[in-house]
């Protein structure tokens, strides 16, 4: 097992207020199980009505604690170590980020929210604050169900410009193959070409990959385009991708509202 594998021993997981079914949850308990890991289980809420009265914030803070107490209970009783964390504070999105990083998390879950690009140029959504600056890998759930297709597809890139894009390539293959032995998940690669690179050689991409030849797919075109369109075409319930945080149009980022299904983002260090 990998040392990122083996770091996944503490989960962060957003709890959405407004929500009686809790996808992340339910992912995060899975993952915890399996792993043996605890859960942090965190909600952060704000009520411009009470903001200026600390009587009221600490009712709610305590209606909502008791609320995800409630949430923890099936996995407390399955074993799992559970903390309770709410906080009353308006930049919620700030919130999460600064609550993940206080807890040394080495997983954050989250349930996806879709946007267009135009809007997440307008506002930074706290997905996109998640994936640019959370410094452990992040999960950005798309869907309640656990992984039923039973595949897991990689996002490779296929000609790495520097030590750190290979390096990322290198920690996502072996993050993704073993990922794909924890949940027993058939494990495909994808990447993205450009004109010339049509003739790149498929079967030392297979190789790389440490896969057959008929589980990698190529083809040209943009790559957060190419990678969910893989994910659709084998139905995939996960998509491992690597986050250099090299900008707001790098792939992992336009990934976000491509691909209709779970994403974990892998962040360089």
């Amino acid at each position: 097992m990998s040392d990122r594998m083996k770091s996944f021993e503490k989960i962060f997981v957003v709890i959405d207020p407004t929500r009686l079914i809790q996808p992340a949850l339910i992912k995060g308990e899975w993952i915890a199980s399996n792993a043996d890991a605890a859960l942090v289980l965190y909600c952060c809420i704000f009520n411009e009505a009470f903001a200026d009265d600390e009587s009221e914030q600490q009712t709610e803070i305590e209606i909502t604690r008791e609320c995800l107490e409630r949430l923890a209970a099936r996995p407390r009783e399955n074993g799992i170590d559970v903390e309770i964390r709410v906080e009353w504070n308006s930049d919620w999105r700030g919130a999460v980020l600064a609550a993940a990083q206080d807890e040394s998390s080495d997983l954050v879950i989250k349930l996806a929210s879709r946007h267009s690009a135009m809007g997440r140029r307008l506002k930074r959504t706290s997905d996109l604050l998640l994936v640019q600056e959370c410094a452990c890998p992040i999960l950005l759930v798309g869907k309640n169900r656990v992984w039923g297709n039973k595949r897991l597809l990689a996002a490779v890139k296929l000609k790495p410009e520097d030590n750190v894009h290979e390096l990322l390539n290198e920690q996502l293959i072996d993050l993704s193959h073993n990922i794909a032995s924890l949940a027993e998940l058939n494990l495909y690669a994808v990447t993205a070409y450009k004109g010339d690179d049509m003739y790149f050689d498929r079967q030392k991409f297979a190789n790389m990959c440490r896969l057959p030849r008929d589980r990698v797919f190529a083809s040209d075109g943009a790559p957060e385009r190419v990678i969910a369109s893989v994910a659709d075409d084998i139905k995939a319930d996960m998509i491992v991708i690597g986050n250099p945080g090299d900008g707001e149009r790098n792939t992992a980022v336009l990934l976000i509202d491509q691909a209709d299904t779970d994403i974990l983002f892998l962040p360089q260090r």
